[in-house]
């Protein structure tokens, strides 16, 4: 009797460690993806501006909106913040810069790719020497992440969102249903 309780019981530990009804680790789609590579940087006693980012995102390669400027023609309206520079560039990468009001020497950047992450360790280098050489600033907080292939479903829908930005800036209708096409970003 001992025997045959010994032997479910292992048979029952067996399963529950490889549980076969459970997909495989690859059929599971992420809820979430983060940056490539984001960190803040504090300008105590500088102000970087809005043209400052522009150049640098603009000689990478990213076309830019200043979503502030923008102000209420953007769904939601970014008027209530002190900075905030989007930038995206023809692989679907985009970049952003941002200060908030309440703090306004701390600026925080964030740099995505198109799932699986596709890291440009060049521009990645780039970016942080922009901030601490360039403008000054002391570079902190810094977190990378690397997003899986499952993750591009989520990615399309925020870049989507991003052209939507640059549709309702110039001033053309947004489609509710389609997203514009990458191209429209160049």
């Amino acid at each position: 009797m001992l025997g045959i309780i010994t032997t479910f019981g292992v048979i029952g530990l067996i399963l529950i460690i490889l549980r076969p009804d459970s997909p495989d680790a690859d059929e599971v789609k992420p809820t979430n993806f983060g940056a490539d590579l984001a960190f803040q940087f504090d300008c105590k006693g500088k102000s970087p501006s809005e043209q400052d980012f522009d150049h640098f995102m603009t000689a990478k390669g990213f076309h830019t909106l200043d979503k502030v400027k923008a102000g209420a023609k953007l769904t939601p309206d970014f008027s209530w913040m002190k900075l905030d520079v989007v930038g995206v560039d023809s692989t679907r990468r985009q970049m952003e810069f941002k200060v908030f009001a309440d703090a306004p020497d701390t600026y925080s950047v964030s740099l995505y790719s198109e799932p699986p992450t596709q890291r440009s360790k060049d521009l990645e280098d780039d970016l942080m020497a922009f901030t601490k050489k360039t403008l000054g600033c002391k570079n902190s907080q810094l977190a990378r992440v690397d997003n899986p292939a499952g993750a591009k479903d989520l990615y399309d829908h925020s870049f989507s969102i991003t052209e939507g930005w640059y549709s309702q800036a110039a001033g053309l209708p947004v489609a509710t249903t389609a997203a514009a096409p990458a191209s429209a970003t160049k």
